[in-house]
């Protein structure tokens, strides 16, 4: 890396090298038997340069010749786009424990015997195909560029999932547990789902109509990624957001406040700068309902002149820098689950949904299915709900919340809690 970063300094006006490798195992039960194991290795090289004002980029999986490397990148440059940014000086950034030793060593064995142990807690339960996984991996990735900055980050994860699927169906009940190093679902987790999949025996096809629904903690994120949309610098930049300039006004619930927090230790993406070597920091998206702040990369903070964020991170080796959000966490609130399943007279529970990536996403729409979801009547789960679909406007819904849980769960990258909305747009029979 720096024979390389000496050869791009010499031939443009600043450089910078990212680094990354990984690996990676996986293994999946399919309806309670062993199916597949699986298991990768991958590493690659990212040239960036900026020669008369213009970014160029190059890569490589295996690198044989730098000097053909940065000829590449030269050459992109020359067709490049026009930047006004420099590549920072950073020199330290928070100690961050993102690495559990040991993590390449796990024995396969061991995973496949507690995949069995797990299937049959579940099958001496209750009826129904169980598939279940684990996935385990490693990984380090270094930024150095031509101002001196020289950082390393080493990472690891591990996630166990089991679900069971409806009967003709390829949808079910998820549970999902994860850590930076091995860990393992819960006898709780296990019990609600084995619950769940009791009720679900009974099928309902709900009314159609306005009424409360519970977007339990796996799905308020589709919700939530209209506003991702909305705050993403390039569609603020380019004026077709529909929060351009509304910074400072209520969008949502003043019950919502939304948060990126990289630097949480028990979230597996955790990372103390981007991929351009800029320090990731907390950052208030939402407070009590309005909106405070965008994410950024170096380009586009220059171009809406913010203070970049640390949040450009590479979309893989092959692909370019753009602003990604990072350690999504919306702040708990003070009503148990149960509690808002007893409040409601009739009305629904939601776990998953389908097609959550459709629709006018930019401008809030969303037309989603419910993949598992229950009928709420007289404050109990009465079954689970088929041919059900959730329409609307992402910030009218939320900003109908009538309650927020009193646990914001982890998953993987976030921590959501669930929100009981009152008035969502249902169609049933």
């Amino acid at each position: 890396m720096e024979k390389l970063l000496t050869l791009a300094t010499q031939a443009a006006d600043q450089a910078e090298v990212y680094y990354e490798d990984s690996s990676s195992d996986s293994i999946r039960f399919n309806d309670a038997k062993a199916d597949k194991a699986e298991s990768s290795l991958s590493s690659g090289i990212a040239l960036r340069v900026i020669k008369d004002g213009k970014l160029g980029k190059a890569h490589t999986r295996n690198l044989l010749d730098a000097q053909a490397l940065v000829d590449q990148a030269l050459l992109a440059a020359k067709n490049g786009m026009q930047v006004g940014f420099d590549f920072p000086l950073t020199k330290e950034v928070v100690a961050l424990d993102t690495y559990a030793p040991g993590i390449e060593s796990i024995a396969k064995d061991e995973l496949i015997a507690e995949g069995k142990k797990t299937i049959d807690y579940i099958k001496a339960r209750t009826k129904g195909q169980v598939n279940l996984g684990f996935g385990y991996d490693s990984g380090a990735n270094r930024v150095m560029n031509s101002a001196g900055t020289d950082l390393a980050h080493k990472h690891s994860s591990f996630f166990a999932y089991v679900q069971m699927v409806f009967p003709g169906t390829g949808s079910g009940l998820f549970e999902f547990e994860s850590d930076k190093g091995r860990c393992q679902l819960s006898a709780a987790k296990l019990d609600k789902l084995i619950e769940l999949f009791k009720i679900s025996e009974n099928v309902v096809t709900p009314p159609t109509g306005r009424m409360p629904v519970i977007f339990a903690e796996s799905s308020p994120y589709a919700l939530f990624s209209r506003f991702l949309a909305g705050i993403s610098p390039i569609n603020i930049y380019n004026k077709v957001s529909p929060l351009c300039g509304r910074t400072g006004d209520q969008i949502v619930s003043a019950k919502l406040t939304l948060r990126q927090q990289p630097h949480d230790p028990e979230l597996v993406s955790s990372v103390a700068f981007d991929d351009e070597g800029t320090p990731t920091r907390d950052l208030v998206l939402i407070e009590n309902g309005i909106f405070k702040s965008i994410i950024t990369d170096l380009n586009y903070a220059h171009k809406l002149n913010l203070a970049p964020t640390g949040n450009g991170f590479l979309s893989g080796i092959s692909g370019i820098v753009s602003a990604q959000p990072l350690n999504l966490c919306l702040d708990a609130g003070d009503k148990s689950l149960d509690e808002m399943i007893a409040s409601i007279d009739k009305g629904l529970i939601v776990y998953s949904l389908m097609g959550a990536h459709s629709g006018n996403i930019l401008n809030g729409e969303y037309s989603v299915g419910v993949a598992s979801g229950f009928y709420i009547e007289n404050g109990r789960l009465v079954g689970r709900v088929k041919d059900c679909m959730l329409t609307g406007n992402a910030y009218e819904t939320l900003s109908q919340v009538q309650a927020v849980e009193n646990i914001s769960h982890k998953l993987a990258s976030t921590r959501l809690p669930a929100l009981l909305i009152d008035g969502v747009s249902v169609a049933g029979k």
